[in-house]
């Protein structure tokens, strides 16, 4: 009772917060980010590392996936330490008004399409359990589908509304449930077929993607998270807040793309044939007979990322606001975010199939927040050296300790629009050097570099600067 008592929708604005707000544990985290990363996209990109080969998935679930969540996890103990959301983090490389304006705007833009992404997800599934067919086709459905779609985003945008106290207990009983009815489908997958099997089993067509860009998306499928400082501020440890968020995002992720991609080689082994599509949780669900399962799963799962989702669009929307907003509380952006989601969920529509759409928009947002973390991490660790001032963060008056020139720094801003101006071309100009070596890490190095040298360059040293 001591939480919610503590709590109101409208209560965590963009503030200092004082002790006694820090009741995010260790398992806390850990539950908000399991329940985030364990949900229908994840199963789905598990399918699509499936048909890349065995290999690809292993290494990438196993090894690279973990590599690239810490640093993002880093993030959140940069939340920590300043209380900072994740807009705030941006202020030191950007400048006050620089930070705000684009994380601010790009924040509320990309968490509202990561709902439509997993609501898109969670209706079909809904619908083809509901009407008991695994065919890939949902014509005939488009009513039912609509309704799907906004009974999802209703139940997920009301969640999202009531703010972070909800969402912590939505959070630990999703994640509960979610093993419980996880851990069944899970147990049918693995057992439906010996492993044997599904190991020898080889794709006939040739994969969408190829590994590269597989381990880009999965960069990008990461480095998205944008929430990370809205909830890790509220940590009451370091350790929580890298650790929980770190080995959260990490498990539930893994779980749902092995589960997701042994399902994609069932459904190979059943059928004879793979397609992308196929990598639908629905469609191996109605094959064994766990349709009522799946659609709890898919249910609970998309109503959990999709809250926490549209809560980081709130706290983004906020920081655009006057400074009475900005502290008095997110109440009134999560409703306006959550109403504005409901007809964003209807976008996947107007692309010819859903993973058009999914890689599409994995593509567009990767070659902002890549970049933008980029200069983040390289302005906190090696040119500030982790020394912020806090307090500093949350002054957005007219030169303040970050204010910068203008409002902005122009180190930070020129490396971050040369950072983007590299991800979107250097595929373009040179495809055969990113299509073996992959543009992230390239594009992390040439942003993060480009950083320190205009900084030292221009003389920028802004008062808070050790």
């Amino acid at each position: 009772m001591g939480f919610f008592s503590t709590w109101s929708p409208d209560h965590a604005g963009i503030r200092p917060l004082d002790s006694r707000e820090r009741i995010y544990g260790f398992m806390d985290l850990f539950w908000n980010w399991f329940g985030d990363s364990a949900n229908a996209s994840s199963w789905y990109f598990g399918g699509l590392l499936a048909l890349a080969g065995l290999p690809v998935l292993f290494w990438n679930t196993l090894l690279w996936s973990p590599l690239i969540i810490l640093p993002w996890a880093l993030l959140a103990l940069i939340s920590f330490r300043t209380g900072a959301t994740t807009v705030l983090l941006a202020i030191p490389a950007l400048g006050t008004r620089g930070g705000a304006l684009f994380l601010g705007i790009a924040e509320t833009v990309v968490q509202i399409g990561w709902t439509t992404v997993t609501t898109y997800i969670g209706a079909v599934s809904l619908v083809r359990i509901w009407s008991g067919s695994a065919s890939p086709s949902l014509g005939g459905h488009s009513l039912s589908l609509t309704m799907a779609i906004l009974a999802i985003a209703l139940v997920q945008g009301v969640t999202a509304s009531l703010g972070a106290g909800a969402i912590r207990g939505l959070k630990w009983a999703t994640s509960l449930l979610l093993l419980v009815f996880g851990g069944i489908e899970s147990w049918q997958v693995f057992s439906h077929w010996r492993l044997r099997e599904i190991l020898a089993f080889r794709p006939q067509s040739p994969p969408p993607f190829g590994p590269v860009r597989l381990f880009d998306i999965s960069f990008v499928n990461v480095w998205t998270w944008l929430q990370v400082g809205d909830f890790a501020r509220f940590s009451k440890s370091g350790r929580g807040a890298l650790m929980g968020s770190w080995l959260g995002l990490w498990i539930g992720q893994a779980w749902f793309v092995l589960v997701g991609a042994t399902a994609l080689l069932g459904l190979g082994l059943l059928s004879g044939h793979l397609d992308p599509e196929d990598s639908d949780p629905s469609r191996l669900m109605a094959r064994l007979g766990l349709s009522g399962i799946a659609l709890s799963v898919i249910f609970l799962s998309c109503v959990s990322v999709s809250s926490s989702n549209l809560y980081g669009a709130g706290l983004g929307l906020l920081s655009l606001m006057g400074e009475k907003s900005r502290r008095r509380g997110p109440g009134p952006a999560l409703l306006f975010v959550s109403i504005l989601a409901m007809g964003a969920a209807f976008i996947p529509f107007l692309f010819d199939s859903f993973i058009q759409y999914f890689t599409g928009f994995l593509t567009a947002i990767g070659g902002l927040f890549i970049p933008l973390w980029s200069l983040v991490l390289a302005d906190f660790l090696l040119r500030r050296r982790s020394r912020i001032h806090p307090e500093a963060l949350f002054d957005f008056t007219p030169g303040s300790l970050y204010w910068g020139t203008g409002g902005v720094n122009p180190a930070g801003l020129v490396a971050l629009f040369f950072g983007i101006l590299f991800y979107y071309g250097f595929p373009e100009i040179y495809p055969r050097i990113a299509g073996s070596i992959g543009i992230s890490l390239p594009a992390i190095l040439v942003t993060g570099s480009l950083y320190l040298f205009l900084s030292r360059l221009l003389d920028y040293r802004s008062p808070g600067q050790a």
